[in-house]
């Protein structure tokens, strides 16, 4: 029965909860063949300035954030009225690069997928990091005995591919810790790691905190987890802008920023409200599980803020976070060669917000 049911959870939750891919070379992970366009209640556009979001999953609980932003109006008071497209991150890069012709103003991309872009000589920028912290863990059953790096030693890790962020927090992981392609045994699963841990076939397995280890919990399994950012932190997932963009129309990213910022400030405050809300913006096909992707929620919300974000306000950009990734992903070879890392974030438009509600 508990193999069973694991099947039903995986299938109605196949999250990649940053986005999950990077751009060029690697491979994008298992997505819809054509992305659906927004379910969202249509709001006026009498006034409103009509731009486009480019997200690089299919509708989740994971965009809560933007989501309450357009449930509670604070786009539409910087006057926007905001679109909300699916698609692949690689996609998503390469029409926010070619702004305006794309026609899509904002994008959601991880820092790893913006070091890369700039590289091949897109002119992405990003405008706000929502994840604080590298959301990619290690995790396995509580009797496996996984609390460091070490206790991967020996251990078989199971992983979907040689692909996208579980790639880079395992190759994180062996570089912070010096160690070679002998250390433990890596195994590419697909995207079965909580039933490839469930049922014994790895002992270890690799996704998102938010995500599998909590469809174990769900099911009653104690589960061990070995967070990447604690080892090695990578730059995460945020908001990507073109150069051009910020050139042309600062106040266009400026009002779209303070409006995602209130709505992600909103959305710690009151996360009931903020799931509620949300539910509105992601088609009942593709919800699953409820309180699952409550938990999802719930399980994402550390990592949106941090002790920088209180200092700095929520979005702020870690630039040595950024120094550091660069130096991995060059050293690591997942880059060609150097980046400029201060030419590919900006806090320019980071502002504190005085209270949940954005004033």
């Amino acid at each position: 029965m508990k193999y069973a049911t694991i099947l039903v959870l995986l299938l109605s939750f196949l999250l990649v909860a940053c986005g999950g891919q990077a751009a060029a070379p690697v491979m994008p992970t298992i997505q819809p063949t054509t992305p659906p366009a927004s379910e969202a209640p249509a709001p006026t556009t009498e006034g409103l300035r009509r731009v486009t979001l480019a997200m690089s999953y299919i509708p989740n609980i994971q965009f809560a954030p933007y989501y309450v932003a357009a449930a509670k109006g604070y786009f539409a008071e910087e006057g926007l009225e905001v679109v909300f497209d699916y698609n692949f991150e690689n996609d998503v890069v390469q029409r926010v690069a070619t702004w305006p012709q794309g026609e899509v103003a904002f994008a959601t991309a991880s820092g790893t997928s913006t070091l890369l872009a700039r590289q091949q000589g897109l002119p992405v920028k990003t405008a706000l990091t929502l994840y604080q912290a590298f959301p990619i863990v290690f995790f396995a059953k509580a009797s496996t005995g996984l609390q460091g790096p070490d206790d991967l030693l020996g251990k078989t890790v199971g992983i979907p591919g040689n692909f996208g962020e579980s790639l880079y927090g395992l190759l994180a992981v062996r570089y912070a810790n010096d160690f070679d392609a002998s250390a433990f045994e890596v195994q590419e699963i697909g995207f079965t790691q909580a039933q490839a841990v469930l049922e014994d076939k790895v002992q270890v397995a690799m996704g998102y905190a938010m995500n599998e280890p909590v469809i174990l919990r769900q099911l009653g399994e104690e589960v061990d987890v070995l967070r990447v950012a604690d080892v090695y932190d990578l730059a995460a997932n945020g908001i990507i802008v073109s150069e051009r963009l910020l050139q042309e129309e600062p106040a266009l990213v400026q009002s779209f920023v303070t409006a995602a910022m209130r709505g992600l400030q909103a959305t710690l405050a009151n996360p009931d409200e903020a799931f509620e809300l949300s539910l509105d913006y992601v088609p009942e096909a593709m919800l699953g599980d409820v309180e699952l992707q409550r938990q999802v929620l719930l399980e994402s919300l550390p990592y949106w803020s941090s002790d920088l974000t209180t200092a700095n306000g929520l979005g702020y950009t870690d630039r040595e976070l950024w120094v550091a990734t660069e130096q991995f992903m060059r050293e690591a070879q997942l880059l060609a060669g150097p980046v400029e890392v201060d030419e590919a974030f900006t806090n320019e438009f980071i502002k504190p917000l005085a209270d949940a509600s954005g004033y």
